[in-house]
């Protein structure tokens, strides 16, 4: 079982994908540090290079960065890591913590790197806006969790707690953050950013294994809690997807005020809900919105296939430590 079962030993394993999961997020590693940041800084020193809807645009995309990778580290360790009891299940948390980590000290080396107002940037999700309002909506999942009153061992609880990992792993790392990608990563596409744009790479490939595992763990749940597994949990959670997708077309409209090259409001719009529709299809709810292709075909690109890159110039992207690798 997933939840209400103390099983202080590994091995044998109960869920076998759990494990395979977890060597898979071991292979990858990196340090912001490794990656240069010069030509991102000469470009964001010199006005020649990015307009000011640009520059807003960026800033803006970091300002929720900034936070949101703590919120989803803090989840997993007080939230979801104490109620998921297994062992393989934990082992795959604790890596996915340790990456979220990584993730937000690559946020912070960006904001240092160009030398930007860093209380500015991250202080954002603290004041009236759009960035606040994805984070105050996501956090109340992971406040009711820790309510000292909460238990996985009624029917309720059992409810809230597959909320709450629906909120997350489908909801924000499944579609925030992939709709802060493309944002941010069109810029490379234009041979802007280069440095900022290599780490977030980086962070699509690990947010993608996230996302499977988060999928799969979902899944898990509802096959061993059928009973909570209601028509009127199911509306709500894609009553929750909706407001998502909500959020999503506020904050472009913050951040966005006008198309910029290669990126539209009407393409973004379209690819939140293409998000949608395969983030909740992959736990075996009705797509909402039909979107059936993406108007980013390029991010498929970034997350799939292999880079090939001039090595004295830049690292590959596609990355495996040593006993990952197949020979």
């Amino acid at each position: 079982m997933l939840i209400n079962e103390i099983r202080p030993q590994l091995m044998p394993f109960q869920y076998p994908w759990a494990w395979d999961e977890f060597k898979n997020l071991c292979k990858n590693h990196w340090l912001p540090q490794e990656i240069s940041m010069a030509s991102d800084i000469a470009q964001w020193k010199n006005q020649g290079y990015l307009t000011q809807d640009e520059r807003h645009l960026i800033k803006k995309i970091l300002s929720f960065f900034a936070n949101t990778d703590v919120l989803v580290g803090d989840n997993i360790i007080m939230a979801i890591y104490k109620h998921i009891t297994n062992p393989e299940c934990r082992q795959y948390l604790t890596a996915q913590a340790f990456q979220e980590s990584i993730h937000s000290w690559s946020y912070s080396h960006i904001v240092e790197s160009l030398s930007m107002d860093q209380q500015e940037v991250f202080g954002e999700f603290k004041k009236v806006g759009t960035i606040k309002d994805k984070h105050d909506f996501q956090a109340q999942f992971f406040e009711g969790i820790l309510n000292e009153g909460f238990t996985t061992k009624t029917k309720e609880g059992r409810a809230l707690f597959l909320k709450n990992l629906c909120a997350y792993y489908v909801g924000m790392e499944g579609m925030q953050f992939y709709s802060a990608f493309v944002l941010l990563l069109n810029f490379k596409r234009r041979n802007l950013l280069v440095g900022t744009s290599e780490q977030l790479e980086y962070i699509v490939r690990d947010e993608s294994l996230h996302c499977r595992f988060g999928t799969k763990l979902i899944n898990q749940y509802i096959e061993e809690n059928r009973d909570i597994w209601t028509p009127e949990l199911k509306a709500e959670v894609s009553k929750n997807i909706e407001h998502v997708v909500e959020l999503e077309d506020a904050f472009v409209a913050d951040s966005l005020p006008r198309d910029i090259l290669g990126l539209s409001r009407s393409q973004f719009a379209r690819y939140i809900r293409y998000i949608a529709d395969r983030r909740i299809e992959s736990i075996g709810l009705d797509p909402i919105y039909g979107e059936e292709e993406t108007p980013f075909p390029w991010m498929n690109e970034i997350m799939d296939l292999p880079k090939e890159k001039n090595f004295f110039e830049t690292r590959v992207t596609e990355y495996q430590t040593g006993f990952g690798l197949e020979w």
